[in-house]
């Protein structure tokens, strides 16, 4: 005769916690097991278990973990099957003393600076500062950059998630991959950047789904759920954003938008990248040349012009060496799309 048994809810959270312990185990992450094995704890202390919690406590030990009090990462997390890092730890973030953000995007983004320094105030109202962003626009405009900016603000690493790691042909290997990533930000403070999201958050509805896709997108949506990271910032960033299932959308606490520079944005990050340098000819005609590039492409643009002035010993910038530069740039962009167009039909 067969038994059926329903576990409680505070069975499944118990079951939660010990499979995130066996994680931090088997993925030699000392500080993660600690950090759980602590709450573990704390739970038994709040049921009033207290000779459980002394027995728990004396076994685990009360030595500190002192990679965990430094703040350095443990064993990064790894395709068990190739052995590649599903992570890109930047420990010293990138400059970002160029980054040119516009009026409503910058907004934004100090909104969410002011909310993490004035965490306290809004605990006090039972408020908490925004921890997971969708940043999304066109490629080059500045996600990555500002990613880099937050985590200049509070002093944090930034862990860029590789997708090609990431993302497995073994069934199941995605969500494990992905549950792993999240908990590694939950010890380590960092900024976690998802970049091209798009391609692990996939409406599911869509008729071309063969049935991993709903399991990947269903495990992200529990990592975002259960991600409470107090000094970590989730960031995911997306050029194909309305690809994205709703249910991502909503886990959000804020989204946005970083659209293309408009004229003033350009003569600015112009006039940053010409600093120190003469320039035979106007600002405001490079700004009309350079209508719809990205401040990617009118970076290179720039970078590549001035190189060509030093590399022909010349003293000035001119018109001219911009003018090439522009003509390639605008012929290599035409090739790309008409290579996409090929591939599309």
């Amino acid at each position: 005769m067969e038994s059926s048994f329903t576990m409680s809810h505070e069975q499944m959270t118990e079951v939660h916690a010990l499979l995130r312990l066996f994680r931090a185990y088997r993925d030699q992450n000392d500080a993660a097991f600690r950090k759980i094995a602590e709450s573990i704890i704390a739970e038994q202390l709040a049921g009033n278990h207290h000779a459980v919690a002394k027995e728990l406590r004396s076994a685990l030990g009360s030595g500190s973990d002192r990679r965990a009090q430094s703040g350095k990462l443990a064993t990064l997390p790894r395709d068990r099957r190739s052995g590649e890092e599903l992570l890109t730890i930047f420990h010293e973030p990138a400059s970002t003393e160029h980054l040119v953000l516009d009026d409503a995007t910058r907004e934004r983004i100090d909104r969410v600076i002011d909310e993490r320094r004035n965490a306290k105030k809004l605990a006090r109202h039972g408020y908490s500062p925004k921890s997971k962003l969708l940043f999304w626009g066109p490629p080059g405009c500045g996600k990555t950059l500002t990613a880099h900016y937050l985590a200049n603000q509070f002093n944090l690493k930034v862990g860029v998630v590789r997708l090609s790691a990431l993302i497995s042909s073994y069934m199941g290997d995605t969500a494990s991959h992905l549950q792993r990533v999240f908990d590694i930000a939950q010890t380590t403070p960092m900024v976690l950047l998802f970049d091209e999201i798009d391609s692990i958050a996939k409406n599911r509805d869509d008729v071309n789904d063969v049935g991993e896709l709903k399991r990947i997108v269903n495990s992200l949506l529990q990592a975002m759920d259960s991600f409470a990271a107090k000094e970590s910032i989730l960031i995911g960033a997306s050029n194909h954003q309305y690809l994205m299932d709703p249910a991502i959308w909503r886990r959000f606490d804020d989204v946005v938008v970083f659209p293309k520079p408009t004229p003033p944005l350009r003569k600015a990050f112009i006039q940053h990248h010409l600093n120190g340098i003469t320039f035979k000819g106007t600002i405001d005609s490079l700004v009309k040349k350079t209508a719809g590039m990205s401040f990617a492409q009118l970076e290179h643009v720039l970078i590549e012009s001035i190189k060509s002035m030093i590399l022909e010993d010349c003293k000035q910038l001119t018109t001219e060496h911009v003018t090439r530069q522009l003509k390639y740039q605008r012929k290599m962009v035409s090739a790309m799309k008409q290579g996409q167009e090929g591939t599309d039909e």
